[in-house]
């Protein structure tokens, strides 16, 4: 299967928020400086603590996702925001662009994950490929390409296992 798609800032953009807020790491170090704020910030009422505790995480949230955009932005990654071309093939993930061409056997491939706005297929916990839902014709392509990533995973591991 071959889907040609272009990654835009918005795509990427959405894929770093939705990466950090389920990193366990990141929810961890938020909710810790956050029972830290409500801790110390009891002594002037449990309801104040709590309602202090809580606007200082989605603080951090929204200072996370205002660096991202500025630090992506400044960036101006032209060799991410462009267009790709990624193909499953019986042995490798192929990806493509005007600045790259990539092939991660599939027993370097550690998932594939279904979201929001874009299929993800990491290579590493922090790295991935990031294919926007508007490449696909409709959902059950998207399924299609998602289940036979899944499949060849499978059959990989399952192949080093023996």
């Amino acid at each position: 299967m071959r889907i040609e798609y272009r990654l835009k800032f918005f795509d990427y953009m959405i894929f770093n928020a939705a990466h950090q807020f389920l990193s366990f790491r990141m929810q961890g170090l938020y909710l810790f400086f956050s029972a830290i704020i409500l801790f110390s910030a009891f002594k002037v009422g449990a309801l104040a603590a709590l309602v202090t505790a809580a606007i200082f995480y989605l603080a951090m949230w929204l200072l996370q996702l205002l660096f991202n955009v500025i630090y992506t932005y400044s960036a101006r990654n032209k060799s991410l925001l462009t267009d790709h071309v990624i193909e499953i093939q019986e042995d490798a993930l192929f990806e493509e662009s005007a600045y790259s061409k990539s092939f991660h056997y599939w027993p370097g491939v550690a998932k594939v994950v279904d979201r929001p706005g874009y299929v993800a297929v990491y290579l590493t916990e922090l790295t991935a490929h990031i294919v926007p839902k508007r490449a696909f014709r409709d959902r059950k392509q998207v399924e299609e390409f998602v289940a036979l990533i899944k499949e060849r995973l499978h059959s990989s591991h399952e192949k080093h296992a023996t």
